[in-house]
């Protein structure tokens, strides 16, 4: 979702040859060929998790910039040694390898979800971390690991709040679908904050830094300046959609009692479950004073036509 938006972007800029990491070339092509031209790139195939020192260390070869977007993320049920191995273990190889190969710049994608899962209000980079997931530990772990590198001139570590648009397969996508098929209700005045941002303008902040952060080690926080309430985003998703019907609204104590009595009978089939219920009713916003202060940058992706773009690329790949 994200990697292909930041390679597509820096092709669009010029600033040199792309050597891309995928799985598999013939699924890279079909999945993101529209968006980013295999062409002009240089394509390893691999699997991140599985790669050895010198596997590494031949990719980032000659490399002036890597750009670290691969991970494990949406699997729950996965135990945390999954994450420890794709997420830590494979980022501290690939880290080790840039300051082997003398790479100057190394942005490696974090998450806001190593604030905890809240709440937190308009939360600075400073704030000390909470992560609890293990997806959320993983990327703190790896935070850590950044750190302490050296051998590498610029190391720029970036926290997405939620991030949406065309190839997502988490959290609003979900709540798409949910409103979509009309199982979803408003909790209460459904007035809880959430930053988040348009894959898009998160390749833009990407470029941004590259070319506006000088050396050293960074933390930005990235979302839309403004965040958004649960509420209007139910509401932005069901005119994009085109709903005629209202949604409806749920008072928070009886909706909690009702997907709890839900899950103890029905194990594994309530509409949602208790840590979504969460999720949407803890506020959950970032400041990104640090980031707009560092390059200026501000999101040209209005929050309706994101929103409709991510539908519209769910609905053409079947997913609605």
């Amino acid at each position: 979702m994200i990697g292909r938006q930041v390679a597509a972007a820096l092709q669009a800029q010029s600033v040199g040859v792309v050597r891309a990491l995928v799985r598999d070339r013939l699924e890279a092509r079909e999945r993101c060929g529209n968006v980013f031209d295999f062409a002009l790139s240089e394509v390893h195939q691999a699997d991140f998790a599985r790669m050895l020192e010198q596997d590494h260390r031949e990719l980032t070869k000659g490399c002036n910039i890597v750009i670290h977007a691969a991970g494990l993320a949406h699997q729950p049920d996965a135990p945390y040694q999954e994450y420890e191995v794709s997420n830590v273990r494979a980022t501290q190889a690939l880290a080790e390898a840039c300051a082997a190969n003398r790479v100057d710049t190394f942005v490696f994608f974090s998450s806001s979800a190593v604030y905890g899962p809240g709440p937190f209000s308009n939360v600075p980079e400073t704030a000390p971390l909470k992560a609890k997931t293990p997806y959320a530990v993983s990327k703190a772990a790896s935070e850590t690991f950044l750190k302490s590198l050296t051998g590498v001139k610029r190391i720029i570590v970036l926290r997405p709040s939620l991030v949406f648009g065309e190839g997502d397969r988490g959290n609003l996508l979900r709540m798409i679908q949910e409103v979509k098929n009309q199982r979803y209700k408003h909790i209460g005045a459904g007035e809880t904050g959430k930053s988040l941002i348009y894959t898009k303008d998160l390749a833009r902040a990407v470029l941004l830094c590259l070319s506006r952060v000088p050396e050293g080690h960074h933390v930005f926080n990235v979302a839309n300046p403004e965040p958004v309430s649960v509420h209007d985003l139910a509401e932005e998703i069901a005119r994009a959609l085109a709903l005629e019907k209202k949604i409806p609204s749920v008072p928070a104590g009886l909706l909690k009692f009702g997907v709890k009595m839900a899950e103890m009978v029905m194990p594994g089939k309530a509409p949602v479950t208790t840590e979504q219920l969460e999720k949407l009713t803890t506020e959950t916003t970032c400041s990104i004073a640090k980031l707009v202060h560092a390059t200026g940058f501000k999101p040209r992706m209005t929050l309706s036509n994101g929103i409709k773009a991510e539908i519209d690329w769910a609905e053409a790949n079947k997913l609605l």
